[in-house]
């Protein structure tokens, strides 16, 4: 590890005088980038209120959704306890599949780590072999 942090600011060096060597070639200028940038239009003023009404309504829809289920599979005997279950597993629903997400996330992170450190290596040795 030590050796990647005392190697990194080379890379970056190198990366940087690599990068300005092929800028005098680059197909589209910040100049075009900008006037792309200023024919998007903006957001209505009400957005973030239009997001929260369609979470709200997808979550009620769950709830209602899980509720039904309860009441015609598991809670037949007892359905008023299917509306209590029903928040809680809509709630435990998106948490489990965001922890699902994060850990893959994890995962990604250490491959595209080691895809990074590959690629910085390849390039250094490229640009050794070039002289």
């Amino acid at each position: 590890m030590r050796v990647v942090i005392a190697i990194l600011p080379i890379l970056i060096i190198l990366g940087i005088t690599a990068a300005a060597t092929t800028t005098s070639n680059s197909i589209i200028n910040s100049t075009q980038i900008q006037q792309a940038a200023q024919q998007i239009p903006p957001p209505p003023s009400n957005l973030p209120q239009q997001i929260m009404y369609y979470i709200a309504q997808a979550y009620d829809w769950f709830v209602g959704l899980i509720q039904s289920l309860l009441e015609h599979t598991l809670l037949k005997a007892d359905p008023g306890l299917a509306s209590a279950y029903a928040n809680i597993i809509a709630w435990l629903v998106p948490l489990t599949a965001l922890y699902i997400l994060l850990t893959l996330a994890e995962v990604a992170r250490k491959f595209l780590g080691y895809v990074i450190a590959i690629g910085w290596i390849f390039l250094i040795v490229v640009l050794f072999l070039a002289r």
